[in-house]
C-alpha cells in the first residue's frame, strides 16, 4: 500500500513503500562508489594566487606561485633539469612586475641592490612599453612564461648582472623550449615552422647558458645564482657530452670525485656518466 497516495495532486510522485527510517540508513553502495573514484588533479590544483611588490617601481602586482610542497618530485633531466608530477614549475620561476617591466628570477627578484635598481630605470624601463593584461591566466602557457623569461634576460643585461645569473635565466628559457618540443612529439598537426623556431630558441639559449656558465666557473665564487659548485659542474659535464665535447666533461668529472666536499651519490653518478662517455668514445 502507498500510504502517500494522493499527494501527486502537490506534484509528488511517492512511489513504493514509505520508510522513514532510510534516510538514516547508511548508503554503502554509494559510499563505496565515492571512495574508490581516483581524485585527477591538474595543475591548477598546485597553482595559488599571489601579490608582490616590484622593487624598482614600489607597485604592487599579482603572480601565480606554486605550491612546492605539495608537488611529488620526478627524476631530473640529464642536465639537472627538475621535474615534478602534474605541473612543470619552471614555468613559474619567474617575477615580472607588469607596471615597470622589471623582471628576474623568482630566487632574485627581490634581491638587487640601489646601483642596479637605477640601471633598470635609466635603461631599462624607459624602453618597455606595458601590455594590457585584463588578468592573469589560470596556468601560465610556455610561450606566456618565455615572453616573461625573455624580458627577465634583458634586464640581467641592462643592471650588469653576474654571469652565471644570464646563463641561468637562458637555461630556464632553453628547458622550457625542450619541454614544448616534447609535448609536441609525434603530434602530426604540429606547424613545422613553428616546431623548427623551437628548436633553434632551444638550441640557441642552451648554448647562451653552457658558454655562460663554463666561464662562470672559471669566474666566480660559488654559489652560482644560488646553485652549489658540485651541482653546476655536473650539469655542465652532462652538458658537454651534449656537444659532444667529451674531454671537458672528463675534467668536470674527474674534479668532482676528486673533491672531498662531492657527495657519495654525486661521485657514483660522475663514474656512471664516465662509463657512458668511454662507451661514445669506443663508438666512434
Amino acid at each position: 500500500m502507498n500510504l502517500l497516495s494522493g499527494m501527486e495532486k502537490f506534484g509528488f510522485s511517492m512511489d513504493g513503500e514509505l520508510d522513514i527510517l532510510a534516510d538514516d540508513k547508511p548508503k554503502k553502495d554509494a559510499a563505496q562508489k565515492t571512495a574508490a573514484a581516483p581524485v585527477v588533479k591538474t595543475e591548477k590544483d598546485f597553482i595559488i594566487d599571489k601579490k608582490v611588490r616590484c622593487p624598482v617601481c614600489d607597485k604592487d602586482f599579482p603572480i601565480k606561485a606554486v605550491l612546492a610542497t605539495k608537488l611529488k618530485r620526478l627524476e631530473p633531466d640529464f642536465d639537472l633539469r627538475p621535474n615534478y608530477e602534474h605541473v612543470d614549475k619552471c614555468k613559474y620561476d619567474f617575477m615580472s612586475c607588469p607596471n615597470c617591466g622589471y623582471s628576474a628570477l623568482d630566487t632574485t627578484f627581490a634581491k638587487i641592490d640601489t646601483a642596479r635598481v637605477k640601471l633598470i630605470r635609466a635603461e631599462f624601463c624607459p624602453s618597455f612599453k606595458p601590455q594590457k593584461e585584463t588578468a592573469l591566466p589560470e596556468t601560465y602557457s610556455y610561450e606566456y612564461s618565455i615572453e616573461k623569461f625573455k624580458l627577465a634576460l634583458i634586464c640581467t643585461m641592462k643592471k650588469r648582472a653576474k654571469m652565471s645569473e644570464k646563463a641561468y635565466v637562458c637555461l630556464k628559457i632553453a628547458w622550457l623550449r625542450r619541454a614544448q618540443l616534447k609535448e609536441l612529439e609525434g603530434n602530426k598537426d604540429a606547424d613545422p615552422k613553428i616546431v623548427d623556431m623551437i628548436q633553434k630558441e632551444y638550441e640557441g639559449f642552451y648554448s647562451q647558458a653552457y658558454e655562460g656558465f663554463m666561464k662562470a666557473v672559471s669566474s666566480e665564487t660559488p654559489p652560482y645564482c644560488g646553485m652549489a659548485s658540485e651541482a653546476v659542474e655536473y650539469m655542465l659535464a652532462n652538458m658537454s657530452v651534449h656537444y659532444k665535447k667529451y674531454d671537458a666533461a672528463m675534467k668536470l668529472i674527474a674534479r668532482l670525485i676528486q673533491s672531498p666536499s662531492t657527495s657519495r651519490k654525486l661521485k657514483d653518478k660522475c663514474l656512471e656518466l664516465k662509463e657512458d662517455i668511454v662507451a661514445k668514445q669506443g663508438a666512434k
